[in-house]
């Protein structure tokens, strides 16, 4: 089964490619509506999380979750292409907001901490600052299926993007000592390894790589997220710099990150469609 998985993957991919890049969203529009159909229990687990959160109806909570799979169509069909895109190219894909921030905090020499989310496209961000230039490591989970985990690190590695899997803790210590930048995403459940913080006015177990990385290497925590204004147009926005003293306790670090969360949260309330609601993001005090 993986790997037929993978074959199908390897035939959608050259699909995507092969069409005019004004119509490659295509693919992923139509495997993004079958899913969206297909989402069974997922999709309601989805529908209620968009419900408590918003306080809306059924009604409004559909109509915003066939507008996230949309959103995760066109997304897929862009990482597809992103190996493709030329350093040229860039910058008429990409609007950067505020990126004299990152710059100002590699300056530093300590290497920058990107947190972000599940948001927008989220993997043609590590694409857009590799093509500028920018030394990128992102730390990831390993995927189930070891022919895909192969196939998507491929992706991401032929742009340039390094990869660390999530047990890896020494490699992003390292890139960050080499005044590199480590990618963060922050916002799944974390079960029983998290801190239990408030995200939408609920209890939600949350990663603390990010602070306790900040702490331990005096690197610079920078918030960002890719904004989707339409096909292959983003606008990628820098959120002011957050330090952590070597000496912050607990309660000051769990501030930091409760701040983390609030400006992710800030985000997805402006931009609700853009955000995986798929993830189960309250489970462990569900």
């Amino acid at each position: 089964m993986k790997r037929l998985i993978a074959l199908f993957f390897d035939l959608f991919k050259l699909i995507t490619q092969k069409m005019p890049l004004s119509r490659a969203y295509l693919p992923g529009k139509f495997l993004s509506q079958l899913a969206y159909k297909l989402s069974g229990s997922r999709g309601e687990n989805s529908r209620q999380n968009i419900m408590a959160a918003f306080k809306v109806d059924k009604n409004k909570a559909d109509k915003m979750l066939a507008k996230v799979y949309s959103n995760l169509g066109m997304t897929l069909s862009e990482f597809l292409l992103q190996e493709n895109i030329e350093e040229e190219e860039i910058d008429n894909i990409i609007e950067y907001e505020n990126i004299e921030y990152l710059d100002k905090c590699l300056n530093k020499g300590k290497g920058v901490i990107i947190y972000t989310g599940h948001f927008g496209n989220w993997e043609l961000m590590g694409a857009a600052l590799t093509l500028k230039g920018y030394k990128v490591n992102a730390i990831v989970r390993t995927q189930n299926n070891s022919v895909m985990d192969e196939k998507i690190n491929l992706i991401r590695k032929n742009i340039g993007i390094s990869i660390i899997p999530k047990v890896s803790v020494r490699k992003a210590y390292k890139a960050l000592k080499q005044g590199e930048i480590v990618v963060i995403l922050g916002d799944q459940d974390a079960r029983e390894k998290g801190w239990k913080m408030e995200f939408f006015d609920k209890p939600a177990s949350t990663y603390t790589g990010a602070v306790q990385l900040a702490e331990r290497t005096g690197a610079a925590v920078v918030p960002a997220f890719l904004i989707r204004k339409g096909w292959l147009k983003h606008r990628f926005l820098f959120y002011s710099p957050i330090f952590v003293d070597r000496k912050a306790d607990k309660a000051v670090q769990r501030k930091i990150l409760q701040d983390l969360l609030d400006t992710t949260e800030e985000i997805i309330r402006r931009y609700p469609d853009q955000w995986m609601w798929l993830h189960k993001r309250w489970k462990t005090y569900q």
